[in-house]
């Protein structure tokens, strides 16, 4: 939607110097619109725990290159793990942030799109990256041997699930695991994070208990970077969701450190999910 709307702006109201180079203008265009954007989003109440959006990875960022400077690639920039960390900014913070360590720009043009001085940009940039320390500790880029370990950990914790093997579910996770499903408040959902195994087995096992139906297709895609699954289920009315996508996130052992699921359909909008 943002990037429609800087190119609207780009065609009623062009920059007044049609000689240079447009690209600096929908830079500085598009990042005070995200900044904006951001800012409503943060002050409006959010019913339940906050994901990000699930994306096709595949096809949004195939045919973008970052600048040479970029810390984190395109990729690694659309997983949930890197948009959770971002969460932990201010929306001054995120945009020189992914300016500089997602696309590359310098300095000088980062200050550019956001009007301000290439000093000031590193200073926003160093406490920036001060906050996403604990991200950076436990980041892992995304390779393929991540993404098969990571689509062999979601097959087998959907499988024991679904077949009520919940000793089998707790060797897969993490001591210090966690479950976050969004809901948007539109859906049924957990309201609150579930923190270790115990807590996170003992709400699960009440959901397959009062909700026992088996969905009516489901796939694999690759999404925000990483396998997740769609999932379509039955209609069963009220105000359960019938399309929900779930992915894990694994820590640096292999083990199972997130359970994370989107139901909200405002979310769920540029994903295409069978009837059948």
């Amino acid at each position: 939607d943002l990037v429609q709307e800087t190119f609207r702006k780009a065609l009623e109201h062009p920059p007044p110097d049609t000689e240079r180079s447009i690209r600096p203008w929908l830079f500085r265009v598009a990042t005070n619109l995200g900044i904006d954007a951001l800012r409503r989003r943060q002050r409006e109440r959010y019913l339940g725990p906050w994901l990000p959006e699930p994306i096709d990875t595949e096809r949004v960022v195939a045919d973008l290159e970052p600048g040479p400077d970029a810390r984190y690639d395109l990729v690694e920039s659309a997983t949930s793990a890197f948009l959770l960390a971002l969460e932990a900014l201010d929306p001054r913070q995120r945009a020189v942030l992914l300016l500089r360590d997602v696309m590359g720009l310098t300095g000088p043009e980062t200050a550019d799109a956001l009007g301000t001085t290439a000093g000031n940009v590193r200073v926003i940039l160093h406490r920036a990256r001060e906050r996403l320390e604990a991200y950076d500790r436990t980041r892992q880029p995304i390779t393929p041997e991540l993404r098969d370990r990571t689509a062999r950990a979601l097959r087998e914790l959907m499988l024991r699930m679904g077949v009520g093997d919940f000793e089998g579910v707790a060797r897969l996770l993490a001591d210090d695991a966690t479950s976050i499903h969004d809901g948007g408040g539109e859906f049924v959902a957990v309201v609150r994070v579930l923190r270790g195994p115990q807590d996170i087995l003992r709400t699960y096992s009440e959901i397959v208990r009062f909700h026992d139906t088996w969905p009516l297709w489901v796939e694999e895609r690759e999404l925000n970077g990483l396998p997740a699954l769609l999932v379509r289920y039955p209609d069963l009315g009220g105000r359960y969701a019938r399309n929900v996508v779930f992915w894990v996130e694994l820590s640096p052992t292999g083990q199972v450190a997130g359970l994370r699921g989107v139901v909200a359909s405002a979310k769920l909008g540029s994903l295409r999910f069978r009837e059948r």
